[in-house]
């Protein structure tokens, strides 16, 4: 994980009814995104080649797959070779110029999600917006962290103290057994199941003998595809989030994150699917909500409960990209006179909160 300035917290705002609109500031950048797998893919431009990448709220640090890196003009960096200096990275009307990306090798993660996989944009830039995922239209955008307020209900839920992406405090609920708290990361990079949950948590709370369980690929990373078992859990709770039966992956290997101990799984898209969520990174007091935190998360339902189903999304990409990305800002009020500002705060190193806002589709 990327070092950052200081502890993060969530607060997950529900509510049963829209007390009103949520009125954004412009934004810095749209952009449609493509469900595939699970996972979401964002347009971009990276020295002037267009190129997929996903994006992982998962992930620490932005990169590229080295080869194709090679191909498209990536410098090296003199200090490392797992480092490259991108001359310009473009996602709609933000611009990052000379921007150092990880070099990663993708090729094991293209074969096991069955789609070439050129980059990944993560937590390093990220992290220096609020990010709206607007699920039901299929669109990211990025917000100024510094003027953007949700003045929706909510009731708080913390992220742990100590951690710089998005770890969620989470409760999951087997049949005859008392509920169990987990940290969960959220993870746009993740598989179609709505949680996966890590080999040494699994073996801790002896979550092998839930049935019916079928053994299954839960999941790809960069190590590739990840083994285990797929089950129906009695309940989720996120906050006054509820989620019934939500498809899990149960960790059968030691293998990528699956083995890692500091989270006890990620938390995907299926759980918000049909519903805006808002991810808001701060280091100052949250605003709204009457809250104090360093971040929080949100959902106000206007019809229903998102899908949260099980299935692997793999729709064409096109569907994604429907609707150009400066098309779908000036039907949003977006300003690109904001998009150079943010790109220096980026190259800075400003860190603010962070903040997900869920609204309810269908």
């Amino acid at each position: 994980m990327t070092a950052v300035a200081g502890p993060a917290a969530l607060l997950a705002c529900l509510a049963s009814c829209f007390g009103g609109p949520v009125a954004p500031p412009p934004a810095v950048a749209v952009v449609p995104f493509d469900p595939y797998g699970g996972a979401i893919y964002v347009p971009a431009i990276v020295n002037g080649d267009s190129a997929w990448l996903m994006f992982d709220t998962g992930l620490s640090h932005s990169g590229l797959d080295r080869d194709w890196a090679t191909s498209v003009g990536a410098t090296p960096a003199t200090d490392t070779s797992v480092t490259a200096v991108v001359a310009a990275l473009r996602l709609g009307d933000l611009n990052l110029d000379s921007y150092r990306a990880a070099l990663y090798s993708l090729g094991g993660l293209s074969e096991a999600s069955g789609r070439q996989q050129l980059g990944l944009l993560g937590h390093d830039v990220l992290h220096r917006f609020v990010v709206e995922i607007d699920y039901p239209t299929r669109h990211v955008r990025l917000f100024d962290a510094t003027s953007y307020r949700y003045r929706g209900p909510g009731a708080a839920v913390p992220f742990t103290p100590d951690a710089d992406l998005p770890l969620l405090r989470a409760t999951i609920k087997v049949r005859g057994r008392r509920a169990i708290p987990a940290r969960l990361l959220l993870d746009t990079g993740a598989s179609g199941l709505c949680l996966i949950l890590t080999a040494p948590f699994v073996e801790q709370h002896g979550l092998t003998s839930v049935v019916p369980a079928i053994e299954a690929p839960i999941g790809t990373g960069l190590v590739g595809e990840l083994h285990g078992t797929i089950v129906r859990l009695q309940e989720l709770e996120l906050g006054r989030l509820r989620v019934a039966s939500p498809t899990t992956g149960l960790g059968g290997e030691n293998k990528g994150f699956l083995g890692r101990t500091d989270i006890d799984g990620v938390i995907g898209n299926a759980v918000f699917e049909g519903s805006l969520l808002i991810v808001d990174y701060a280091e100052e007091p949250q605003r709204g909500c009457g809250h104090q935190g360093r971040g929080r998360a949100a959902a106000d339902r206007r019809a229903g409960r998102g899908r949260g189903g099980p299935e692997r999304r793999a729709e064409d990409a096109a569907r994604g990209g429907s609707e150009a990305p400066t098309d779908a800002a000036a039907r949003r009020g977006h300003d690109p006179g904001r998009a150079a500002a943010a790109a220096a705060a980026v190259t800075a190193g400003w860190w603010r909160t962070v903040e997900v806002v869920e609204v309810g589709g269908g």
